[in-house]
Formats: C-alpha cells, sequence, structure tokens
C-alpha cells in the first residue's frame, strides 16, 4: 500500500486467534430485517433503538475470520445527486478485503428459546444468503454467498 491515508478503512482488529471484521449489531440488523421479512417476532433479538427497552435473548458475537487477508483500497466519487456531477474533490478511497472470506460469528443464548424463536432464527439466519452487510452491497462488497448453520444453537 502507498505511503498515503485511506478515507474509509476496513474493520480489521487482531485478538488472539481471530480477526474481526463485522461488528455484532450489523449482523443483528441483518439477522432482524430478515425476522421482520418472515413475519417472526424479532423481541428475541432485543429493542431496536427509539423503541422500549426489552432486553435481547440473545448475543450475536462480532464476526471474525481466522486467516489474515490481504486489504485492497479502491476508489470512488461523490456525486451531487441534486445535480447529477461530480464536484471538485470528490475522489474518496476505501479499503476492502476483497478475497473470499469464511466469516464466522456465534449467536449465544442468555435466556432459554422457545422451539418457535429457535426455528425462526435458523429460518434468518438461512435468509442471510445472497443479502449484503455493510455499505457495499452496490458495489458487490459485503455479499454473503453461503450460509452454514452450527447445530448448537438449533438443538
Amino acid at each position: 500500500m502507498d505511503n498515503y491515508d485511506v478515507d474509509l478503512r476496513a474493520m480489521f482488529i487482531k485478538y488472539d486467534d481471530k480477526i474481526y471484521v463485522i461488528p455484532g449489531s450489523s449482523i443483528k440488523g441483518l439477522i432482524r430485517k430478515n425476522m421482520k421479512i418472515l413475519n417472526c417476532d424479532t423481541s428475541v433479538l432485543g429493542s431496536e433503538f427509539g423503541e422500549k427497552s426489552v432486553t435481547s435473548k440473545v448475543i450475536v458475537s462480532w464476526g471474525y475470520i481466522t486467516e489474515e487477508k490481504k486489504k485492497k483500497v479502491r476508489y470512488g466519487i461523490r456525486v451531487n445527486k441534486e445535480l447529477g456531477i461530480v464536484e471538485k474533490g470528490a475522489l474518496f478511497s476505501y479499503e476492502i478485503i476483497p478475497e473470499n472470506l469464511e466469516i464466522r460469528f456465534d449467536i449465544i443464548p442468555i435466556i432459554d428459546l422457545t422451539n418457535k424463536e429457535r426455528e425462526c432464527l435458523r429460518k434468518a439466519l438461512l435468509l442471510m444468503r445472497y443479502s449484503t452487510i455493510g455499505w457495499g452491497g452496490s458495489k458487490g462488497i459485503g455479499i454473503v454467498e453461503e450460509v452454514k448453520l452450527d447445530d448448537a444453537l438449533l438443538s
């Protein structure tokens, strides 16, 4: 990488044998969106911002990878949406982790879940396939291509 600063860095937090790349809140948000699509009760995930406070029945951990990947820099431009033109100084740079990533995360129940809640979580997780996490979906970044479930949560 060159000797200049990137405007938007990729999340890359190394700790022990894991490299954290996606905040748990982002994963939880996608699960919540999918639960709403499925008409499931989202209270298992706790309240949303601005709602009456409800404690979550589960903890959604940060998404992590176990093998370090080389980050790359891409460039974009800001377009004035009103005028449809690029303004002076609109070039920006951002990092991506471009290779196929196997991102893992844990869902840890802190209160026993009903069978219906477990089934809704399972379906919402499977619905993540072909969804995107983060801001770069229109640029082909953050697309979930495959979902593998561990039976621990769902048994």
